[in-house]
């Protein structure tokens, strides 16, 4: 038995030695193959240039510098290749470069440095930058990360920017030497609050952003969510259900006010004589004004005021000024929307997106405050934390949107109005359904459903059909006979208006346990 235990014990011993022997095979030979890669370190030599972008001159004036930092306690190498990388693909050439090459003074000192620079291959004056150092300078020395990260920020990429490599380079050894020598600079209690808001990729600022997203997504989903819905079914039907003006009808369909709403009320203002439409003297179609007196709501009135002006005292609106109408609606919606308000219809104080834009007066200002901390810490670049912000205040502002404006008064008296547009709908595509296209022609424009009427409204005026509110009293000089169906004249008009309005819209390694910063110029 005591045989067995001992021949157990040897199994162990040669095991672990064995998994030992293969674990300093498999490091050598990873040394070897970094070193393979980046080529053999030279006594005394500080700076590698293997693009040839340095002139013997400029390398001579480095290596001096370079000695200055060794000279300060920090064994340096400056290394330059051309490979199109990234930062952190930089970052770990440094650290491989260091661990191959060994860059200490002594075995387990880890008070190296490497300044590891790879430069596009197209264009050698741009590329990234990043300077590793060892963890007895990096933790809790005079080259901590965010020194580095000053060095590269102020001390190099300006120079480095300006096509000036080996002037970069020289300037951030002499701010190296400088750290090592007299610890870092001192920086004003804003810039450091501002570094240390935002180093690394999980940085305060970063996590606070992404937080503050979150909760901008979270809120307008809790908004949409308690949105007000009528529960009451929805028949369709091409009867009107009562004679609630189409700009009324139309806003409690929609929820809000859109100019879909004020365009049925120029039709509807022309059913009751007070302006009508007409052919124009060179085609297309033009409004003339008639009768004031009946015109009666406040929104109907604005809207007569601004075609009054659209006239320039001239009773009459061309077909082009027509297309540009709806800039000068502003007031005319204002009044829509305060009678609904007024009529309990809609929500005066907009309580359904009141979490919504709470939580956008908490975003702004995180916004602002990120945007400016990467400023002062970085001077440029647009912050991933503000665009977590902008995107979370981007969807909470779409889901917002889609909240309606109508109280729970609004959304029952929207029901029967819904049913007629729907049955309007159907009856675009069900020629044989009854449908009055008179009555309801400005209730189709109002829904904004006026165009799936456009082939039975084109069959029906070119059979002989003209609104009542359409007055074609004359041809127009050098029309053709096609040119009098209502239709031609409609179609030029709704597609004009439709166009211009929407043109506005909306180990133990030389590396084990040290760090650095890098930078793109």
């Amino acid at each position: 038995m005591l045989a067995l235990i001992r021949s157990s014990c040897s199994s162990w011993r040669l095991t672990l030695a064995a998994g030992f022997l293969v674990a300093l095979l498999l490091t050598a030979a990873t040394a070897q193959s970094a070193a393979a890669e980046y080529g053999e370190p030279v006594p005394g030599q500080h700076v590698y240039d293997t693009t040839d972008l340095l002139t013997p001159e400029e390398i001579a004036d480095l290596e001096a510098r370079a000695a200055a930092v060794e000279a300060a306690g920090a064994p340096i190498v400056v290394y330059l290749q051309a490979r199109d990388a990234s930062q952190s693909e930089t970052e770990a050439d440094a650290r491989a470069l260091m661990d191959a090459w060994d860059v200490q003074s002594a075995p387990g000192a880890h008070d190296g440095v490497v300044m590891f620079f790879n430069l596009r291959p197209g264009n050698l004056r741009r590329g990234q930058v990043f300077i590793y150092a060892g963890e007895t300078h990096f933790d809790g020395g005079n080259l901590p990360e965010s020194e580095l990260q000053r060095i590269i920020d102020e001390e190099m990429i300006p120079l480095l920017r300006e096509n000036q490599t080996a002037e970069g380079i020289g300037a951030g050894l002499d701010a190296i030497a400088h750290s090592l020598t007299n610890g870092p600079p001192r920086q004003p209690i804003h810039k450091w609050l501002a570094r240390t808001v935002t180093a690394g990729r999980f940085s305060i600022a970063n996590i606070a952003s992404a937080a503050v997203s979150i909760f901008m997504v979270l809120t307008g989903l809790a908004t949409y969510q308690a949105r007000s819905i009528t529960r009451s079914p929805v028949v369709p039907t091409t009867r009107k259900p009562d004679d609630t003006p189409p700009a009324i009808a139309g806003a409690l369909v929609a929820g809000r006010v859109t100019q879909y709403q004020l365009e049925a009320t120029l039709i509807d203002l022309a059913q009751r004589g007070a302006l009508v439409f007409e052919p124009a003297d060179k085609g297309g179609m033009q409004v003339r004004l008639v009768d004031p007196s009946l015109v009666r709501a406040p929104y109907e009135r604005a809207l007569w005021t601004s075609l009054e002006l659209m006239s320039q005292k001239t009773g009459a609106i061309s077909g082009e000024a027509l297309g540009e109408l709806w800039r000068f609606w502003g007031r005319a919606r204002a009044e829509l929307q305060a009678q609904l308000e007024a009529n309990g219809l809609f929500d005066r104080e907009g309580k359904g997106r009141r979490p919504v834009r709470l939580a956008i007066m908490v975003a702004v200002p995180v916004l602002l405050g990120v945007v400016a901390a990467e400023s002062i810490a970085n001077g440029s670049g647009t912050p991933f934390g503000a665009v977590l912000i902008a995107l979370g205040v981007l969807g909470a502002m779409l889901l917002s949107a889609r909240v309606p404006d109508t109280t729970a008064l609004g959304q029952s008296m929207a029901v029967p109005w819904r049913g007629y547009m729907e049955g309007i709908v159907a009856a675009a595509y069900d020629r044989t359904a009854e449908l009055d296209l008179d009555e309801a022609f400005p209730y189709a424009v109002a829904f904004g459903v006026i165009d799936k009427l456009d082939k039975r409204i084109r069959e029906a005026s070119a059979a002989g059909w003209q609104p009542i509110w359409f007055e074609m009293t004359r041809r127009p000089s050098g029309s053709r006979s096609d040119d009098w169906y209502f239709y031609h004249y409609w179609h030029d008009y709704h597609r004009a208006s439709k166009r211009s309005s929407s043109s506005s819209s909306s180990s133990d390694s030389a590396s084990s346990g040290g760090g650095g910063a890098g930078g793109r110029f």
